[in-house]
């Protein structure tokens, strides 16, 4: 594909290494694509390729890697999957929930006041959802409520789990805001 790209005329008006720089970047977006390496060799050898052929230089090819936020994203990312993958995230949801538990409103304090822990260390919205849409669902479970089910009537959704999704959304969105993260 890449090939094919560079092999066509230059617009006029174009600077000298546009072409290329079009080649590389329709070839490495099919490549994200068709998955015929991992996304980090793909990536990786875009670049290489742009540095190799002039198209870019390498401060320009990797500056991007001396920027503090892109550092900040990526050790937010291995922060997140450390709560999933060790399960921590899930002892803390569970833990408020048992503490606060008497009522409905008790579990939906316990949802949010383990969402504004959680939230500061595990920044993205999604890795949370991970943790606490389970969660949620087997509390409503509990109840014989079941939010997402295809329930004609909406009986099922409007108990429990209705409320307890409501109270998910809600936190999420608050406590993302409150730490100026992924909102």
């Amino acid at each position: 594909i890449g090939l094919a790209i560079r092999a066509l005329p230059a617009p006029a008006g174009t600077k000298p290494g546009a072409m290329s720089l079009l080649a590389i970047f329709i070839s490495t977006i099919a490549g994200l694509v068709l998955e015929p390496l991992p996304t980090g060799g793909v990536c990786f050898i875009a670049l290489t390729l742009a540095v190799i052929t002039g198209t870019l230089t390498f401060k320009e090819a990797f500056g991007a890697f001396t920027n503090e936020v892109i550092w900040l994203i990526v050790l937010a990312v291995f922060f997140s999957r450390g709560f999933v993958a060790s399960g921590l995230g899930n002892r803390v949801a569970t833990f408020f929930v048992s503490r606060f538990g008497g009522s409905s409103l008790g579990l939906g304090y316990g949802l949010a006041l383990s969402e504004a822990l959680i939230a500061p260390a595990m920044p993205s919205t999604t890795a949370r959802a991970s943790i606490y849409v389970p969660l949620v669902n087997a509390l409503a479970a509990q109840a014989d409520s079941f939010p997402l089910a295809d329930d004609p009537s909406g009986v099922s959704a409007a108990r429990l789990g209705g409320f307890l999704s409501q109270c998910h959304l809600q936190t999420s969105v608050h406590s993302s805001a409150a730490t100026l993260t992924s909102a």
